[in-house]
């Protein structure tokens, strides 16, 4: 769930500036894999980094993870969970990763297809309700693999204002990917399906729906049956009420005056397939190791599909449900995420087998780079040497 641009689709190269405010040595170890060297007598230099990044972005707090091809890992956090009271950052901190639950939706559709219990050749209207399949634009015409490219021409349900004065005037209401379907009706297409790429939450909203009718369950149950618990991702799940300690405190400037509130009591879309799930930079790991190496949720073909068929998106592409990328290190897939009051990147270089997971509990007050795209030199090294 996002409003924002996909930032894997621009270009990550060596030549963006580190943050200056930064003056960490960085070496690389022997051995094969590049990372973070760290002197017993200094700071970890990782973390130093975060929290210059978090420091000059205005956010309060992050949690970065990075998986090295070796099996690997290390993590770092800065700032604060929650502002007040103060609580500093944890590495086990939980958050919302916003739209990055898109490729879980996706990984999900591909499953059931690869079960025969679905077609990626059929039209979203012979999965919907009667009034829905008529009034829904597109819904006949467009496929299931429209709706995973975002190429569908739906409207977003999120246009406009309409969806956020409804989460005002219920704050804790608990959507469901069904209550949806109205906020789609009756309006015009944006597009033909199939001829471009245009972001819409619809779509993941539709895909969501359609797998609680295929799997007659919960959106929240199929995720942990299918997802979580064979990848032991036990620290995630769709988010609920109440809030659970382990959930950072999510900030956002809600009124527009520049500063970050604590909007951790909005519902924006706790059990909505284009995301409510609440994961940590730990379990993302797992997902995206699960997913790209073990092959532990697709096989090596639908893998092959989800990365390479895809829709032109502007300076890169979209799979299915992820984002495909170029680096000055070579391919990128991952994805990017918002949700009320946190953001999230996720990104997998095949390549090098490397994953790295940023997390944060707010939006960037200042407008800085990526995360990902500031710390990929001091991971991989200068490629331009």
């Amino acid at each position: 769930m996002t409003r924002a641009g996909a930032r894997l689709g621009i270009r990550l190269g060596a030549k963006a500036h580190i943050l200056a405010m930064v003056t960490v040595t960085i070496a690389f170890a022997v051995g094969g894999n590049a990372a973070f060297a760290q002197n017993q007598k200094t700071s970890d230099p990782l973390q130093t980094f975060l929290q210059g990044y978090v420091t000059q972005a205005g956010l309060p707090g992050g949690v970065v993870g990075i998986a090295y091809q070796d099996g690997t890992s290390r993590f770092a956090a800065a700032g604060l969970s929650n502002v007040a009271p103060t609580r500093k950052m944890r590495g086990t901190e939980r958050f919302y990763i916003g739209s990055l639950t898109k490729m879980m939706t996706a990984v999900v559709i591909l499953q059931l297809a690869s079960e025969q219990r679905l077609k990626l050749s059929d039209h979203p209207a012979r999965w919907l309700p009667p009034e829905y399949a008529q009034s829904i634009v597109n819904a006949k015409q467009a496929t299931l693999v429209d709706l995973l490219h975002n190429s569908s021409g739906i409207p977003d349900y999120l246009d406009g204002d309409f969806f956020f004065e409804l989460v005002g005037r219920e704050p804790q209401h608990g959507w469901r990917n069904a209550e949806l379907l109205p906020l789609m009706a009756d309006r015009d297409a944006v597009f033909s399906p199939g001829s471009e790429y245009g972001n819409s939450n619809s779509n993941y909203i539709l895909l969501g729906y359609i797998i609680e009718q295929v799997e007659q369950a919960a959106i929240e149950d199929i995720f942990q049956k299918r997802i979580f618990a064979p990848l032991e991702m036990d620290a995630t799940s769709f988010g609920s009420f109440p809030r659970d300690r382990e959930l950072a405190r999510g900030y956002d400037d809600g009124d527009g005056d520049g500063n970050l509130e604590d909007v951790t009591g909005f519902d924006v879309g706790d059990h909505l397939a284009d995301g409510g799930v609440v994961s940590t930079a730990r379990d993302m790991l797992a997902f995206l190791r699960g997913l790209f190496v073990d092959g532990s949720l697709l096989g090596p073909n639908a893998i092959k599909r989800m990365t390479t068929d895809t829709m032109f998106a502007g300076n890169g592409s979209y799979g299915y449900g992820v984002m495909v990328g170029e680096s000055d290190w070579g391919p990128v897939w991952g994805h990017d995420g918002n949700y009320f009051g946190y953001s999230a990147e996720i990104s997998w270089f095949p390549r090098q087998q490397t994953a790295i997971v940023f997390l944060t509990n707010g939006r960037p007050l200042n407008d800085v780079p990526p995360f990902t795209q500031q710390i990929l030199p001091a991971i991989f090294g200068n490629p331009l040497q």
